[in-house]
């Protein structure tokens, strides 16, 4: 691993430790939707062994567990104990003891080949530095036959607020990538063609719509410190960040209707599967 890469992703989780307070939020629920779909599109079968990558706060650990029952296993990872921590908390309340958690990259697992029925990963291989790497070694880790299923976001996904942050955030000595989260696999063709270039087969996309409409300002700014958006804003001098959240809100409460803040969620879903060699 680069000194760039092993930096990139220090950053993610230290963004992610600070989100994980959030994580669960009603506002924040699409990460939780998009979870629980993509578990249902796997079609998870019980006695199975499951790779949860980018585990979060265990949301599709927990989706996964009364699936694979007694005789199965679900192996949680991330790089952020604090996500964990409050994912170890979300399945000792529920009463799930199939679940095990670890501190882990899932762009360089630490497993034997051949270990896994599937790899699953919701809302997470886009902030990978090298995704295709990433594939690759799910690939390695699943059983010839078995079949690896993550998801991304659409085009559209959180706008018109997003591009509103991303040019008010600018002003702030903010430096956004050219290709940044999402936006690097926020198309079914991209996520089949990277799938298709780490060696799948049988490869299959779809998109949902899982977006509502946030109650209010509040809302939408839980969104913001509690998900992926914080890696921009902890850039922000702290002497500066209410003027931004005062500015930046101030555009968002234009777009509120009678309904609500509508909350632009189109998820791309991508399921492939390692050769029978």
């Amino acid at each position: 691993m680069t000194d760039t890469s092993k930096s990139r992703k220090q950053k993610v989780a230290a963004s992610f430790n600070l989100a994980s307070v959030g994580y669960d939020l009603q506002a924040v629920r699409f990460l939780a939707l998009t979870a629980k779909r993509l578990v249902e599109l796997a079609a998870i079968e019980s006695g199975e062994t499951i790779l949860d990558v980018a585990t979060g706060t265990g949301a599709a650990a927990i989706a996964i567990s009364p699936r694979v029952g007694a005789n199965g296993r679900v192996i949680g990872i991330d790089l952020a104990q604090d996500m964990l921590n409050v994912a170890q908390k979300n399945i000792k309340n529920a009463g799930l003891t199939n679940i095990d958690l670890q501190v882990g990259d899932g762009e360089n697992l630490d497993f034997n080949d051949n270990n896994f029925d599937k790899v699953i990963c919701a809302s997470g291989i886009f902030f990978f530095p090298d995704m295709l790497a990433g594939l690759r070694d799910w690939l390695r880790v699943i059983k010839p036959g078995g079949i690896v299923a993550f998801s991304s976001f659409g085009e559209s996904a959180f706008n018109p607020m997003r591009e509103l942050y991303a040019n008010r955030i600018q002003n702030y000595g903010v430096e956004l990538p050219t290709a940044r989260g999402f936006n690097r696999l926020n198309t079914a063709d991209k996520c089949s063609d990277l799938m298709q270039e780490a060696g799948f087969i049988d490869i299959n996309t779809c998109q949902d719509q899982l977006g509502y409409y946030l109650r209010d300002l509040d809302d939408w700014w839980d969104i913001v410190l509690h998900t992926g958006f914080r890696h921009s804003l902890v850039q922000i001098e702290p002497e500066k960040l209410e003027q931004f959240k005062t500015e930046y809100l101030a555009e968002v409460e234009k777009l509120a209707t009678d309904k609500g803040i509508w909350l632009d969620v189109p998820v791309i879903f991508a399921i492939g599967r390692k050769p029978v060699i």
